[in-house]
């Protein structure tokens, strides 16, 4: 059944823990490949030149150069999952915000905890019985007001100077 292999990959989809992540300090090419090891079973990823731009774009703070100490690489953890529905300058804002959190070992925990639990919803038995194509409906659009209400959030929350 195809609905039964969605939530078999579902519930294989996990991050590293905070102690989990290398703080070695890692070059480009090794970060690219630890966090696509994580999200290239699920259609996400990143490139070395990804990463560049994002450092460009003063997403991900140019400290330490060429070596990537594990906020960094948590914090490339976090652009990676949320390029999927947020845009740029609104991953920038919440990284710059921290959303409450008091250190990026805190942020990032509370992320993994958070999109874990998200998925996990996933797995109760009436999700599965509402993946009929009515239900997919109701889950589509769900995704679409969730988007619909980041999109205000944001809009409202950091208004653009000009």
């Amino acid at each position: 059944m195809k609905q039964e292999h969605v939530f078999n990959e579902l519930s294989a989809f996990s991050l590293p823990a905070w102690n989990e992540i290398p703080d070695v300090g890692l070059y480009l090419d090794q970060v690219t490949k630890f966090i696509n090891s994580y999200l290239e079973p699920f259609g996400m990823g990143v490139t070395p030149s990804m990463i560049s731009n994002y450092v460009k774009l003063k997403i991900i703070s140019r400290e330490g150069k060429k070596i990537y100490s594990r906020e960094r690489i948590s914090a490339l953890l976090f652009v990676a999952v949320m390029k999927t529905v947020l845009s740029m300058d609104q991953i920038r804002n919440v990284l710059s915000d921290c959303t409450g959190a008091e250190s990026p070992e805190e942020f990032y925990t509370l992320f993994v905890k958070s999109l874990k639990a998200h998925l996990k919803e996933f797995e109760s038995q009436p999700v599965r019985q509402e993946t009929s194509e009515s239900g997919m409906m109701d889950i589509i659009t769900a995704a679409a007001a969730n988007k619909i209400f980041i999109d205000m959030y944001f809009r409202l929350q950091y208004p653009q100077t000009d």
